[in-house]
């Protein structure tokens, strides 16, 4: 008889120990949730500059009248290729796209970057990083990069999104 009376003193235990938990496991799911779609923005980063990388390594630059023309295609292949993850509304996003040269003196044979940002595109000289690559070997850069915003309803940590990528340079006059 004591025990019958004591479980009906109970009744509302379950429903208060639910409404302590529930908002922990929002945000956890929530959390996830926000992880995993970061993640998969990062694979889609990465796929498209592999994507993008593969392309300009055996696109040859004679069929371009100038390497601004032949850089300006692959960031096309690029931004096509990473499924709406570098649209010009995206925070912090940055599409690097480089051909570097070791030694060239020609209109298409000379180390030349094309990046795109936010605030538009610049053109220079220069490559998109540092690579470990040798200094004789002719190669194709392409850096990507956006901001990633994980979520979990008290908090919210801003991320940045890197992929690169170096390819060698596979057309040669033969081809």
């Amino acid at each position: 008889m004591d025990a019958a009376r004591r479980a009906h003193g109970d009744r509302g235990a379950a429903l208060v120990e639910f409404a302590f938990v529930m908002p922990v496991l929002a945000m956890f799911l929530f959390g996830i949730l926000s992880a995993g779609m970061a993640w998969n923005q990062n694979l889609s980063l990465a796929h498209g500059a592999r994507v993008a990388a593969r392309y300009a390594a055996t696109l040859p630059t004679r069929n371009y009248s100038s390497m601004d023309d032949y850089l300006d295609a692959v960031s096309s292949r690029l931004l096509a290729n990473v499924e709406g993850n570098l649209d010009s509304g995206v925070t912090g996003r940055v599409a690097c796209v480089a051909y570097v040269h070791p030694n060239g003196s020609t209109t298409l044979d000379q180390t030349r970057r094309r990046s795109e940002t936010s605030s538009g595109v610049t053109r220079d000289g220069s490559t998109c990083f540092t690579d470990d690559q040798g200094a004789d070997d002719t190669r194709v850069q392409i850096m990507v990069e956006r901001s990633a915003t994980f979520e979990t309803g008290l908090w919210s940590k801003t991320v940045t999104l890197h992929q690169q990528v170096v390819y060698r340079y596979e057309v040669t006059n033969g081809l």
